[in-house]
């Protein structure tokens, strides 16, 4: 049995779920800010909405995220393998399963009150939670400058322009929709999309990871497959 993966599809494939789920979540959105609420919209729109945790859009960066994780072990094992250095590719591999468990989890929200009492933040740090995890993207990026540097060329960029994507979604907008939320509460339109916006740049930037991943795998290793045997012994 033989499997061959495209990382062009993938990516095109992800990017089709992203903007299904995206579609759904901005219609919930209209339907509730201005249709009021009835059955459809109670019982329809907490299971696209992307400030409800644990539903269909959750579940899906969820597994984005693991399945960037696996991929990241895949990379450091091979490189182990071969006797190269893999101690980056496996700490990325553990931040990933991390995040992946946060997104189900929703650990990091669970640092919003203990950091807002201890802080006494507001406005753009209404969410709290942006201070221990931007202090810790700090300490990532100052850590892994020397591996990004080393990486080919365009996997540097691509990382890069993933990374970036997802940051601007899970820290950038997040700022900018806790100000709302402290301001003005969480039930209008700007911070629906504020909140729409932050969870659109983390599916993207994941997307645009795992084609970074598959494209890396595919230019620096032989093509991989994936063989399924039965053995019979015969007496």
């Amino acid at each position: 049995m033989h499997f061959e993966i495209s990382p062009r599809q993938i990516f095109i494939k992800l990017s089709v779920i992203i903007l299904i789920l995206l579609s759904a979540n901005i219609s919930g959105i209209l339907f509730r800010l201005y249709l009021g609420h009835n059955n459809i919209t109670q019982w329809l729109y907490p299971l696209f909405d992307f400030n409800t945790e644990k539903n269909i859009p959750t579940l899906y960066s969820s597994f984005t995220l693991l399945c960037s994780c696996i991929l990241l072990v895949c990379i450091a094992s091979i490189h182990k393998r071969l006797g190269h250095p893999y101690f980056y590719w496996s700490g990325l591999a553990i931040i990933f399963l991390f995040l992946s468990i946060d997104e189900i989890a929703s650990i990091h929200e669970m640092l919003i009150a203990p950091v807002t009492k201890l802080l006494h933040v507001s406005g753009f740090l209404y969410y709290a939670w942006v201070i221990p995890y931007g202090s810790a993207l700090i300490l990532f990026v100052l850590f892994y400058l020397k591996f990004l540097l080393n990486l080919p060329r365009k996997i540097m960029y691509l990382f890069l322009v993933s990374g970036t994507t997802f940051i601007t979604g899970s820290m950038g907008f997040e700022l900018l929709g806790g100000r709302q939320h402290y301001l003005y509460g969480d039930n209008n339109i700007k911070y629906s999309f504020l909140y729409t916006y932050e969870e659109s740049f983390e599916m993207l930037g994941i997307a645009i990871f795992i084609y970074t991943l598959l494209l890396y795998i595919s230019s620096q290793f032989k093509p991989l497959t994936i063989s399924i045997n039965e053995s019979i012994k015969k007496n």
